[in-house]
Formats: structure tokens, C-alpha cells, sequence
């Protein structure tokens, strides 16, 4: 086996160099290849049979053909998987495995990356100039990876665990929605029996962070729809506190908000009105708000308009009420102008009774029209109603909506005002994808990002502020890819005719002050005949092992770890004997190898010696940009310091604890 280029993978596409593959499909079970394998390599391996190869320098690459759609015309887009193994990596170490909650695991002998390049990124790596393309330079296999902004870039270790680095929709250029690249995505990491993937959540959309508009919407983020999970966050946000975060601002109650809005702006609660009459169902809280507009601009047509006719102008229906139309056209009329009189205010239900007496004495006709008014639309007014959450009482308020009404229904407001109390009227309201967008963005920036202190340190604005940046501060999200077997239940597997497949793991033997810091890697599926003997296992298990891991590049199986050494044992008559928890064997690293473990383990026993001791409780690195304080050598997050992202990280810096004890040396010279 070649430690650069895995010689049992095919050089050559076997189907021919012209053929094209379904982006809807691919990567699905006969969608090219039948990946019904334990290994991820093994699968790996069906997969890359059909991609067309090329080799550069230590590395390699597979590339395949993808159809987008054949009509109106046909659109393609190239995936490539490109090889990058150890010897071609900059660091041994992965800080993505780090920063997402597995940086113990075992370092691998190669990265697998797939990749399909934008349109900015290709022309990069072909060295596009002057509208001509030159051919890839020997060594430009590593800048294609190395580059930001592809429309897809993941990888995978060759034990199965992976990072999603990269994903770009429409928004940035591609040719392919979000939608369809992550479906692609979760296809692959599916039919190649991928273990775990990480990622870092910096999705985006019109300026608004996902993480947050789908986590208050859907108490997850835009990747949850695929399984992804919250796996660690930065800034000291613990699961705990990110779960908390969502909660409290997912349940925050609309009238709650419309009551402190409405001393800020008038333009939040007669927004917050327009998506009510709107909604089939009653919008409560924060969580209804954002979900329901999310679901109505996936449904809206992109450069059409919605016709919906629940934008009731008046709703009072006369025909089945004691009272004729012209007095409940008065009291109509009578409670508006109560509440122009107190300008745009929000008064309580008995004030605006009270003030409507003075002409209506008619106390039932009063009740009736103050009911029916609430959150109703009268000519160029909104009659808003809402519960006060601190007096527990109703209260109405007046808005002028004139310049949010589409020109078009200005006709059948002239006719309203005409005949005000006849039966329901109602006009088609039409509202676009974009306004909808907008009106997001909007609450977006008014309601969930920090008010800093408008309103005072207990304002439920600034509390809503502190709480979303908790969930913006929790990034790194996993999903666990749940196909391997429950190795405590089955180990051996007899449905492959005269093959067994053991599951097994390898405990290494390295004398040196790291050892209890040594992991077992996960288990791998090996493959022998049903009358293999021990010995046999012991071999294979060896050549798996060492073709996954850096670190047992040259391991010896010698034993199982209890020390049982019958290595002619057959394994049919080991798994009679009730053995179903999965095999571990106790391995010998050679002496070169030790020793490069021990370097390596010792590099990172030098990593883990840096002290971090953050204001916001964070006690690890979690790749967020810190500074070191020049006296004591404690690292810090500079936002937790007060340094702005865009600024730069000063020369001297001295922590909080260093600076006040300076203070009483300041007078000497």
C-alpha cells in the first residue's frame, strides 16, 4: 500500500470518460456506485471507481460530472474529490476536530476533500487569464482546497469523521440553491457510512446569521433540518445556556413587545399587526412571528404577488345585531376620534368607554364596537388592541397606516368610508417575497440584535439582545451518522456468505509519560473467512488499522487486550463462545513511530500547557482570536476585552487583574 496514492483505487474511470451523473442522485445506494460497506474507505473506494483521475504531485483527484437540469438548457457542475495525505498537510494535528469537540481522536494517515468550485474559485485554480484557461500546474491540487468561497468544500478523514467547511447558495453566485448543495452533502456523507460531521455555522442571509432567525423560529438552526445538533460553542456558551437562550427569546410574548415597542417606534407593532390579519392562527410569540413569515416566503412566488384577502378592511358584521348600521357607523366614528384625541397613545378600554359616553350612551352598542374594532382596519387607520402584561387591563391605540396601504385598494377605501357599516368588506391585500424579506430583516435588527441599553439594563429588549448573542456564540453543530451497529448487541455479522465481518478496535502498547492519554480509535469492520483462525484477524485488522491511522502506520497485533494469544483459535468457534461486545486487541507500536508519537503528543502536552482564563468562562481554545496579557501570559478573547473585531490587537496588552495591580506603582518614575 502507498503511503501518497491508494494504489487498490482504479486510476481510470471504468464507464467511460464521458459520463454524466444526476446531482439529484448521486450518492445514493446504485447512484453511481452500490456503497452498502461498513468502512468508509471500502465505500470510498466503490465511489472513486467511477470518478475521473489525476495525479499531481502528492496528491490525487477524482472529478465527476454532475447534471444540474436538461432544460430550459442543460446545466452541469464539476465535483472533485481530491486526496491529501499527511505527508502534504501543514499541521498533524486538525483544528477543526478540536475546535468541534473530537481532538483526541487519533490522527489520520489522508484527508478526503469533495469539492465543487464557484465560478470565482475555478477560474483562480485554472489560472484564468486574459480569457483563455491554462492547465493546472503539478502542485495546484493544494491550492484548490486551500481557497475560500467554493460552493462546496468538505472533508473527510480517513477513519470516517468529517468537516463541512464551505456551502454557497444563489446568494453568492452559484448556480445551485443552499437547498441542493446540502442535500448533496448528506447524500455523500450517507451512502459513504461517514461516523460524525462537524461544522462551523456561518451561514447567512441578507445580512441576518441563520443560526439565530431559524433558531428562534424553529428552536434549531438552518442545519438541523439535516440532524445537525449543537456541539460546542465559543465565548464560554455551554449546551445548557444555548438551549436557555432559545427558550427565553423563542417564548417571548408579542403583546409583551408591543408594549415596550411602541415608546421606541410605531412602525414594529403596526408590522407586527399587519402579519396577524394575515396569519389563519393567532401569533403569540416571538417563535409564531418568524415562523410564520419563513413559511410565507417559501411559499410566495419570487417576482409575483400574493393575493390574500384576510387584510380585512372593516369586519363588523350589522346584519345579525340589534343596532341599525348608522348608530354603529357613530359609535365607530365616535371611538376613532377618542383616540386621535390622545395622540397615538395607548389607553386603557375603560378610558376610551369613557370618553365615547360623552356621545354614545348606549353602554352595550360601546361594548360592542370596542370588540369588534380590535386589530381591525377603518379607512386610513388601524385600531390596535392588546393586553397590558403589567396591568393585566386592554388597551387600544390608534395607528395611521395610510403609507403601508398598496395605491390599488385606496378605491375601496374611498367606498368604505362611504358606507362604513354594511356587511364584511374586504380587499385583496398583495404582498411580495421581498417585502417579506424586508419586513424579516427589519424585526431581525429591531427585536433580536442588542438595544444596548435604550431602554435600561433590565429592559426585555436588552435581555432579548444578551440571549441571541448566546445562540449566535454557539457555532460549531454536529450531526452523528447513526448506521454503525450497537456493538454491545451484534458483533458478528453472517450475511456474507462464507465471509465474517468482527468489529474490533486496537489498545496500543506506548511506553511513555503520555500513555494514559492515548484513545483507542473507533471500531472498525474487518472481513475474514467464516474458518479464519485468530492469527488471520490479527493480520487484517493490522493492514485496516494502518492504512486509517498516522499513528499505527507500522502497529503488531500481539495479543487480545486480556492477554489470550491461542492464535489458532477459529472465529467461528470464539463467537460460540458468547463474545459480542466487539473485539479489542492489544497492538505494538515500532520504535520510530513511538518516538514520532511521543513528539507529537508532546507538541500538544505543550498546546495544553497555554493558560486560558477568559472573563466569559471559556478555559479552551475555540478558534475565536484572543490576546495574551505581557505579565502574567493569560490568554483572553479580545471582544471579552474590549477590542472590537475590526481592530487591531494592541502591541502591550495587560489583563484586568495585571492592570489593577500596576495601579499603585504608578507614581514611581
Amino acid at each position: 500500500m502507498s503511503n501518497l496514492i491508494r494504489t487498490d483505487l482504479p486510476k481510470k474511470r471504468k464507464r467511460g470518460e464521458s459520463r454524466v451523473f444526476r446531482l439529484k442522485t448521486f450518492g445514493e445506494t446504485g447512484h453511481p456506485a452500490e456503497m452498502n460497506e461498513l468502512s468508509f474507505l471500502d465505500n470510498l473506494g466503490k465511489l472513486l471507481e467511477f470518478g475521473h483521475f489525476e495525479s499531481s504531485g502528492l496528491m490525487g483527484s477524482w472529478s465527476f460530472q454532475l447534471e444540474v437540469h436538461r432544460h430550459p438548457n442543460p446545466l452541469y457542475v464539476l465535483l472533485f474529490v481530491v486526496e491529501e495525505p499527511i505527508e502534504a498537510s501543514i499541521n498533524l494535528r486538525c483544528n477543526h476536530c478540536q475546535y468541534v469537540g473530537w481532538g483526541n481522536q487519533m490522527i489520520c494517515n489522508k484527508k478526503y476533500h469533495f469539492v465543487i468550485p464557484s465560478k470565482e474559485t475555478m477560474a483562480a485554480f485554472l489560472k484564468l487569464e486574459g480569457g483563455s484557461c491554462a492547465f493546472p500546474e503539478k502542485e495546484s491540487l493544494s491550492h484548490l482546497v486551500e481557497l475560500q468561497g467554493h460552493v462546496l468544500h468538505g472533508f473527510f478523514h480517513s477513519n470516517g469523521f468529517g468537516h463541512l467547511l464551505s456551502l454557497n447558495g444563489i446568494e453568492s453566485g452559484s448556480d445551485l440553491t443552499g437547498h441542493q448543495v446540502m442535500e448533496l452533502w448528506d447524500r455523500l456523507c450517507t451512502g459513504l457510512k461517514a461516523r460524525k460531521i462537524g461544522l462551523n455555522d456561518a451561514s447567512h442571509k441578507k445580512g441576518m446569521e441563520l443560526r439565530l432567525l431559524h433558531g428562534v423560529a424553529k428552536g434549531e438552526p438552518w442545519f438541523g433540518r439535516w440532524g445537525y445538533r449543537f456541539g460546542s460553542g465559543t465565548y464560554g456558551v455551554t449546551q445548557k445556556i444555548y438551549e436557555k437562550a432559545l427558550e427565553s427569546v423563542r417564548n417571548v410574548p408579542l403583546c409583551l413587545l408591543n408594549h415596550h415597542l411602541t415608546s421606541l417606534n410605531r412602525e414594529t407593532p403596526i408590522l407586527f399587526s399587519k402579519y396577524q390579519t394575515l396569519s389563519t392562527e393567532p401569533l403569540i410569540t416571538l417563535s409564531d412571528l418568524f415562523m410564520f413569515m419563513l413559511h410565507l416566503h417559501s411559499r410566495l412566488p419570487k417576482d409575483n404577488y400574493m393575493n390574500n384577502s384576510r387584510n380585512q378592511i372593516i369586519s363588523i358584521d350589522s346584519t345579525n345585531c340589534r343596532w341599525s348600521q348608522k348608530r354603529i357607523q357613530m359609535a365607530i366614528k365616535v371611538v376613532i376620534e377618542s383616540l386621535k384625541r390622545v395622540e397615538y397613545r395607548w389607553i386603557s378600554r375603560q378610558e376610551v368607554r369613557d370618553a365615547a359616553r360623552n356621545f354614545i350612551g348606549d353602554t352595550g352598542l360601546l361594548d360592542f364596537v370596542l370588540k369588534s374594532l380590535g386589530n381591525q382596519v377603518v379607512g386610513n387607520y388601524l385600531v390596535r388592541r392588546s393586553l397590558n402584561p403589567v396591568k393585566k387591563v386592554l388597551e387600544y391605540c390608534l395607528e395611521d397606516i395610510s403609507n403601508l396601504l398598496p395605491s390599488s385598494n385606496q378605491e375601496l377605501i374611498a367606498l368604505q368610508n362611504q358606507n362604513p357599516m354594511g356587511k364584511m368588506t374586504t380587499t385583496t391585500t398583495k404582498i411580495t417575497r421581498g417585502q417579506v424579506m424586508k419586513d424579516m430583516v427589519y424585526f431581525y435588527k429591531h427585536i433580536l440584535m442588542d438595544y444596548k441599553g435604550v431602554l435600561g439594563p433590565i429592559s426585555i429588549l436588552n435581555q432579548i439582545g444578551m440571549a441571541s448573542r448566546a445562540i449566535l456564540d454557539a457555532k460549531y453543530f454536529i450531526k452523528e451518522y447513526h448506521y454503525i451497529r450497537d456493538t454491545s448487541t451484534k458483533t458478528i455479522h453472517s450475511d456474507r456468505g462464507d465471509k465474517l465481518g468482527i468489529f474490533c478496535t486496537i489498545a496500543r502498547k506506548c511506553h511513555h509519560h503520555h500513555n494514559n492519554e492515548m484513545k483507542m480509535p473507533p471500531q472498525e469492520c474487518i472481513v475474514v473467512n467464516k474458518d479464519a483462525t485468530m492469527s488471520e484477524v490479527y493480520g487484517e485488522a493490522e493492514r485496516v488499522f494502518r492504512e486509517i491511522y498516522w499513528e499505527l502506520r507500522d502497529v503488531v497485533v500481539e495479543s487480545m487486550a486480556d492477554g489470550q494469544r491461542e492464535i489458532n483459535t477459529r472465529v467461528d468457534d470464539m463467537a460460540l463462545n458468547g463474545n459480542n461486545k466487539g473485539l479489542v486487541l492489544q497492538g505494538n507500536v515500532g520504535m520510530m513511530m513511538n518516538i514520532e508519537v511521543m513528539k507529537c503528543y508532546d507538541d500538544d502536552s505543550k498546546k495544553k500547557d497555554k493558560r486560558i482564563e477568559c472573563e466569559c468562562g471559556a478555559k479552551e481554545e475555540d478558534g475565536e482570536r484572543m490576546v495574551c496579557c505581557d505579565i502574567c501570559e493569560v490568554w483572553q478573547h479580545t471582544r471579552c476585552v474590549g477590542v472590537q473585531h475590526n481592530e487591531e490587537v494592541p502591541r502591550i496588552f495587560l489583563c484586568q487583574s495585571c492592570d489593577q495591580h500596576l495601579i499603585p506603582l504608578s507614581f514611581l518614575p
